[in-house]
């Protein structure tokens, strides 16, 4: 395969900070595929690869858990860079269909029930004042349209704005965004050292000021709580993007003759959580969040999971501090029943030496951490957790269907049989045994990436999407899996379900 990069090639690469090897590297993987992960068998209650937590067992944990917090620097890192787009997707279907009504049930139930959302004051405003008339006298007159440009383009402009920015419940005292609901709900749990409450928001940089306008307001809001409130930004990496290539995996390259780049996907924000120095992450989506009266189980289940991650860090650095001098083969079995029975990772190496279980043992142990939540499975799309083989060893991971080979029926009766689905609920340990935080680029698995196929102005592109966060670009770090209970996921995907129950 000939290549043919010009001097215009070399210098958008340097602007965006990706070396030509890495260009090699991608263009690579599409030539010769991806190889499906090879999950062993689903991690589950029943085979001790999702811990259930007894009443005593939060309790404890977050007790723990309280007695650290004012010496641990605590983020609360979110997502939140896509648009609302999707959101509104039916909607702006019918805006740009010829029916003058509602036909689709989604689209019905958004009228029907149009004051019971959060923003219906500022939609009712905004339409008073380009038309002069209410909604419900637009609504009489079939003018559903003229709502929707009001809502989506033209007012509210909710349809270029990102989820962080739309007005998800209803409050006495007024509506919140869905940025302020995880300001809200942080306070029950993300309070660290000196007070401090550390926000970070990952964002796409045409929103970025309105993001640092709204966090603004929100502090003052918020003022009375006495808290060190600070929100934090960052943008995905240029050098995160990935080529795009035709069908014969040769470049792609636009009508101007540059060369076609396209974000790397949410596995690039790795680059993002490594930028920030902090001592325990909380992770979780920006559309999943609950109003006040259903906050309570979020609070209790991240205080008890960090409690947790505090006693199984203090634990594996203890090993860690014992390995580093050398280790006798009592110790070596007492690490070895904890990596295979707390960590769940099996080796699958033959280890009859004292130095090559020491080797394996530090391999496994100097690694981040990360405890995840699972909620049982409600079939929801998405990834699951699943015990993978990696060659020298079986170890939990969080899976996402495209990294399987479904075509197998093996694997699809794997996938199939998973019990449980992860709701993006984690709390991070990001330092190794001395303190010093680990560089997170050297625990992902390039090889974890995904092809799609795209088109870029009618034509057929493939895209290259880098590990997903929370499995790729975490593969190699220590996982275990904990039950929490499904009132800790309320995502909003579409704008209707801000009509469910738990968003009312």
């Amino acid at each position: 395969m000939v290549l043919n990069f010009n001097g215009n090639d070399f210098e958008l690469l340097k602007q965006k900070g990706i070396s030509l090897e890495e260009i090699l590297r991608q263009i690579s993987v599409f030539k010769n595929g991806i190889e499906p992960i090879k999950i062993v068998e689903p991690a589950t209650i029943q085979n001790g690869a999702i811990k259930v937590l007894s009443q005593k067992d939060i309790e404890s944990y977050i007790k723990l858990f309280d007695t650290f917090r004012s010496k641990r620097v605590l983020y609360k890192f979110t997502p939140a860079s896509g648009a609302a787009t999707r959101m509104f997707k039916k909607l702006y279907a019918f805006a740009q269909s010829d029916n003058l009504a509602p036909i689709d049930t989604e689209i019905k139930k958004f009228f029907d029930n149009i004051e019971k959302f959060a923003f219906y004051e500022d939609l009712q405003q905004a339409c008073e004042q380009k038309f002069g008339k209410s909604i419900e006298q637009l609504i009489k007159k079939s003018r559903y349209k003229d709502i929707l440009s009001v809502l989506l383009d033209d007012g509210l402009k909710y349809g270029h704005k990102p989820k962080a920015l739309i007005k998800f419940h209803k409050y006495q005292d007024g509506a919140r965004t869905a940025m302020e609901e995880h300001l809200v709900e942080a306070f029950g749990y993300s309070v660290g050292k000196d007070g401090n409450l550390e926000l970070h928001f990952t964002v796409s940089p045409e929103h970025q000021e309105q993001f640092e306008s709204l966090a603004q307001q929100l502090k003052n809001k918020y003022s009375f709580k006495n808290y060190g409130i600070n929100f934090t930004f960052s943008v995905q990496k240029p050098s995160t993007d990935t080529i795009a290539v035709d069908k014969n995996n040769q470049p792609f390259r636009k009508e101007d003759g540059n060369l076609l780049f396209r974000p790397g996907g949410h596995g690039s924000l790795i680059y993002n959580l490594n930028n920030i120095d902090a001592d325990i992450f909380f992770v979780k989506n920006i559309d999943n969040v609950a109003p006040d009266r259903l906050k309570q189980d979020t609070e209790t289940y991240f205080n008890a999971l960090a409690g947790m991650l505090i006693a199984l860090k203090n634990k594996i650095d203890a090993y860690n501090e014992i390995l580093a001098v050398g280790a006798e083969e009592k110790d070596l079995n007492d690490i070895f029943r904890f990596i295979e029975e707390v960590l769940n990772i099996k080796p699958k190496l033959e280890l009859k030496t004292v130095a090559s279980k020491i080797d394996f043992a530090k391999k496994i142990l100097n690694r981040p951490l990360r405890i995840a939540g699972m909620v049982k499975n409600t079939g929801e799309p998405g990834g699951g957790p699943f015990l993978v083989d990696y060659g020298d060893y079986i170890s939990p991971q969080i899976v996402e269907s495209s990294q399987v080979d479904l075509s197998n029926p093996q694997y699809a009766g794997i996938f199939k049989a998973s019990t449980h689905f992860n709701p993006v609920f984690m709390v991070l340990s990001v330092r190794d045994f001395k303190g010093n935080k680990y560089n997170l680029l050297d625990f992902v698995d390039e090889k974890a990436s995904f092809i799609a196929v795209k088109s870029y102005k009618g034509k057929e592109i493939k895209a290259l999407e880098r590990p997903g966060l929370w499995n790729g670009a975490m593969a190699f770090w220590n996982t275990v899996f904990v039950e929490v209970p499904l009132t800790v996921f309320n995502p909003v995907k579409t704008v209707c379900d801000l009509l469910k129950p738990n968003h009312q």
